[in-house]
């Protein structure tokens, strides 16, 4: 029985070996027909690893060419492939197999290309692909952060102190190429419309020296954002008001003092403005000792302002101021005795002048003496005390002394006495009464 089935299964040995290599390969042509080998290209992002590696030479690099991103081809099962996307790749630079030229500019680092699954079907067409970079100087500097503003304050107020804290010191790093061209770094806080103080947390900008902003995505900065305060503060406006020492030469006086402008705007907190009427420059400051003609000068009048009180506009520190120096003229008043106010006389005695008019120079400014006139001086004499005979007494004039001069006026008077004058008035009348009764007895007889 054996013998028979051996003999069945040698029996046209060949013939059935070719049905089964046949077969096989009748296999292999549905297999690949229904799930052919098939090529597809995929991209993804290059991931740098051990970047720490550049910075300890003291360099910085940056990827050239769009080589960040890697293009690649894949052969594989089309029902493999069909699984896959561009993010079950990763693309992986290691810096520690950089390969460096020899001017230490340029480099290559070796991409290698991961499936996250399937990587033994896969076949990866292209093997060498790399990241190109260029090499530079790390260099690292700190800048102090300098305050600005935007916009307009509301009216009526005026920007205080502008403040940068934590921090209000900037490092960065980075490209020499870039770094070097820093030359400053501002933070900026909007102030439009604001009637209160103020904070903000804002990104500090970078400027050239031609003051063009800086592109910061190359550069390492120790803050993203920094915090800056605004104190906004209340307006007055309120005069200047100047004073003089000293004694002009001779007869000249300090006419007026004026100057440009008249009055200055000053902020500062309510509770330090409410008090503030005018700002009062020493008499120190405007000495015109020995002065004949007008003086012309500025003054900074910044040093004169109480603490806690600034200037709105700078450019107002700067005062000029004149003072108008003019020299005393005479005048001559021709005053009328009937004008002359008598003090301290005895009702019993009766006062006359030896003269009907007295002569009176004043000295004083031109404009001060073209508005006087003899009611204006309000003459006076004082004869309290002063008995029946002759007298010389000075003529007093009620002028303001800071504008007007006199010498020393004497007049003569003549004192009597009324009653005295009375009874003798009635004696001789009754002597004259007595001689006329006598002569009429006479011719009677």
């Amino acid at each position: 029985m054996g013998n028979k089935i051996l003999k069945t299964l040698t029996k046209n040995l060949g013939f059935k070996i070719l049905a089964v290599v046949f077969a096989f390969i009748l296999w292999l042509v549905v297999y690949n027909t229904d799930d052919p080998t098939i090529t597809v290209s995929y991209t993804t992002n290059v991931t740098v690893e051990n970047a720490s590696v550049v910075t300890d030479m003291n360099k910085c690099y940056e990827v050239l060419n769009g080589t960040n991103t890697v293009s690649f081809a894949v052969t594989a099962k089309r029902s493999v492939l069909n699984k896959l996307e561009d993010t079950d790749f990763t693309a992986v630079a290691d810096m520690n197999r950089m390969i460096v030229n020899e001017d230490g500019d340029k480099a290559n680092v070796p991409i290698e290309i991961i499936s996250k699954r399937s990587n033994s079907s896969l076949k990866y067409n292209e093997k060498n692909k790399y990241l190109e970079v260029s090499l530079e100087d790390l260099m690292k500097r700190r800048f102090i952060i300098t305050a600005d503003t935007s916009g307009k304050v509301a009216d009526g107020y005026a920007l205080g102190e502008v403040t940068v804290t934590n921090p209000n010191v900037l490092n960065v790093s980075g490209p020499a190429s870039i770094v070097n061209k820093i030359d400053s770094v501002v933070a900026t806080i909007d102030v439009d419309g604001m009637s209160m103080n103020l904070s903000d947390n804002v990104i500090p900008a970078l400027y050239d020296a031609d003051g063009q902003e800086i592109d910061t995505t190359k550069l390492k900065l120790s803050n993203t954002t920094v915090t800056i305060s605004a104190k906004i503060l209340s307006v007055k406006e309120i005069p200047l008001v100047f004073s003089t020492s000293g004694v002009p030469y001779g007869d000249n006086r300090v006419v007026e003092i004026s100057s440009k402008p008249e009055t200055i705007k000053v902020k500062g907190s309510s509770t330090t403005l409410n008090p503030l009427s005018s700002l009062n420059i020493p008499g120190d400051v405007l000495n015109v000792s020995g002065a004949s003609e007008d003086i012309t000068t500025t003054i900074d009048i910044s040093e004169y302002l109480p603490d806690g009180v600034e200037l709105v506009n700078a450019s107002d520190a700067t005062v000029t101021v004149t003072v108008r120096i003019e020299a005393y003229e005479l005048k001559k008043f021709n005053l009328s005795t009937s004008q002359i106010n008598v003090n301290g006389l005895d009702s019993n005695y009766d006062l006359s002048f030896d003269q009907s008019t007295v002569a009176v120079t004043v000295s004083g400014l031109k404009n001060d003496l073209n508005k006087l006139n003899t009611s204006q001086l309000s003459a006076s004499i004082d004869v309290t005390d002063l008995g029946v005979g002759t007298h010389q007494v000075n003529l007093d004039l009620n002028l303001d002394e800071d504008n007007y001069a006199y010498q020393t006026i004497t007049v003569t008077i003549e004192i009597k006495d009324k009653t005295k004058d009375d009874s003798e008035n009635t004696d001789d009348n009754s002597s004259e009464n007595d001689s006329e009764s006598e002569g009429q007895q006479d011719q009677n007889e």
